[in-house]
């Protein structure tokens, strides 16, 4: 029988071709610690540890957005007050409800039953509230075209009426200049008239315009001149009318 002779294994290249799969096992694993190291980088950059250079000192590259509030509601008092409510169709009246006065949507807002419930200004008459007995009346009953709840102050030959309006003063917030009002605001403001029969007029907002108003009629204008009748001043409109009931004087 004939042997053949095997070759002998070439040590040196076998060692060789350990080495490189030891050098490439080697280099997976770098290959995978640096992409763990990657994707721990990344989870980082998400929290706020990594919000420490000028990031924070300029909103402008977070594009952020102030959120804006409103300052003030549209309800003449926003507590509730128990009233008496004079009804317009029947003269009916609901006493002792928790009521109050919405400004903007000239709606009477009513507790009931653990409920809001909302009667519409055009049904009625007048409201009280026992609570200081101030006494509202409503276009409707005045029969006038500007909308709105009126509250008497003088009911006599001339009335003295007080009507409360509400508008929005919208935020003007500059972000960029960090400048301006952040909230927008509820303004309220008052508005009064001398009522008699079915007229009604305004009375000037101001000193000056108070005295224009009247300045044809001599004996009007010389009390509003002694007296320094100030029209943003009710009591100081109240001794104005006391004056023209007292007289048994009209304005035109």
């Amino acid at each position: 029988m004939k042997l053949i002779n095997l070759p002998k294994l070439d040590t040196e290249r076998t060692s060789l071709s350990k080495v490189k799969v030891i050098m490439g096992i080697g280099l997976l694993l770098l290959f995978s610690q640096l992409c763990l190291g990657q994707h721990s980088k990344t989870f980082q950059t998400n929290s706020m540890m990594e919000f420490e250079g000028n990031i924070l000192n300029d909103p402008n590259i977070l594009k952020l957005k102030v959120k804006k509030s409103q300052i003030g509601t549209f309800y003449l008092c926003e507590d509730w007050k128990k009233a008496d409510i004079y009804l317009i169709a029947d003269s009916s009246v609901i006493k002792g409800m928790e009521t109050r006065i919405d400004l903007q949507k000239n709606e009477l807002e009513i507790k009931y039953k653990g409920e809001v419930k909302v009667l519409p200004r055009y049904r009625v008459k007048s409201i009280i509230f026992t609570d200081g007995e101030e006494q509202f009346v409503t276009d409707i009953f005045l029969k006038l075209t500007e909308q709105g709840f009126y509250k008497v102050i003088i009911d006599d030959d001339n009335s003295l009426l007080c009507r409360y309006d509400a508008k929005l003063q919208a935020s003007n917030y500059n972000v960029q200049l960090d400048v301006g009002q952040k909230s927008s605001r509820v303004i309220k403001e008052k508005s009064y008239f001398v009522y008699k029969g079915t007229s009604l007029i305004e009375l000037g907002k101001t000193k000056s315009k108070l005295k224009k108003q009247f300045n044809e009629q001599a004996e009007l204008y010389d009390f509003i001149l002694k007296n320094k009748i100030n029209p943003k001043n009710e009591q100081s409109l109240i001794s104005f009318i006391d004056f023209l009931n007292e007289n048994h004087l009209n304005v035109n």
